[in-house]
């Protein structure tokens, strides 16, 4: 803060003061100062849906297609990221969504939110929904099994007698039209392809999966997507539930 001149870095109720300024009870202290930045490359060519907003937090609808963060930060420009960095000093995803899934990414909008965002998605007290459409119907169920690497398609995942433990819960399934059901998915854990491969495992593959089904060419996109995050707002301590636009893609 010493390093700070300009007047207008420590305020008192409104007022300028100084680092030497006393503090009584009920006091508003405001610090205008920079404590971060994130390094991501603009990129103003596409636009992103943003379902909520306030100064804490971001949450947008990531299309299909595009990755949420770039691996190399400095020369990448075409992720979730990049499509958004323009607007702000600070912004960091919490959380990741596979190039082909679709839906909910939540951002922080400062480090001391992104920490404390961190925290309750590792205590899971942050409740993300997955909705995907696939051809048959089936009945609400608890699949429980260890994923790991497909021992023959390197880029796959398979349920393995060795693996990590998954946990992927279907709530619903309704009918959409004669050869389309919606699934509502929530997770208790997060592997990599967790829903898709576990889905093929009792053979409802999901539609436009080109992965894990076998006709998913015929599709321009995989019909998976993390349509409703549901949790407490760090700050106020308000439930938010927050619902995608993009789920009229799926209908």
């Amino acid at each position: 803060m010493q390093s700070h001149h300009d007047k207008q870095t420590i305020k008192i109720n409104g007022k300028e003061a100084d680092l030497t300024s006393s503090l009584s009870t009920n006091d508003s202290l405001e610090l205008n100062i920079v404590l971060a930045t994130s390094k991501y490359l603009s990129n103003t060519a596409a636009r992103i849906k943003k379902e909520y907003e306030d100064d804490y937090i971001l949450v947008v609808s990531k299309p299909f297609g595009i990755k949420t963060h770039p691996n190399d930060i400095e020369t990448e420009n075409d992720t979730l990221v990049n499509y958004l960095i323009a607007d702000y000093s600070y912004l960091e995803p919490i959380h990741r969504l596979d190039i082909d899934t679709c839906g909910l990414v939540i951002l922080a909008k400062t480090p001391l939110i992104k920490a404390k965002l961190d925290q309750m998605l590792e205590q899971r007290a942050i409740k993300r929904y997955y909705t995907a459409l696939i051809k048959n119907n089936i009945k609400p169920q608890t699949i429980n099994t260890n994923i790991g690497r497909d021992s023959k398609e390197k880029n796959k995942m398979a349920v393995t007698r060795n693996g990590k433990n998954a946990i992927t819960n279907i709530l619903e399934c309704s009918k959409l039209d004669q050869n389309r059901f919606s699934v509502l998915i929530s997770l208790e854990t997060g592997r990599t392809h967790q829903i898709r491969v576990h889905l093929a495992s009792i053979g409802v593959s999901i539609i436009g999966d080109k992965l894990y089904s076998k006709d998913g060419y015929k599709y321009d996109k995989m019909y998976l997507g993390a349509l409703k995050v549901n949790f407490q707002h760090p700050v106020t301590g308000n439930t938010l539930e927050i619902k995608s636009s993009i789920e009229k893609d799926f209908i």
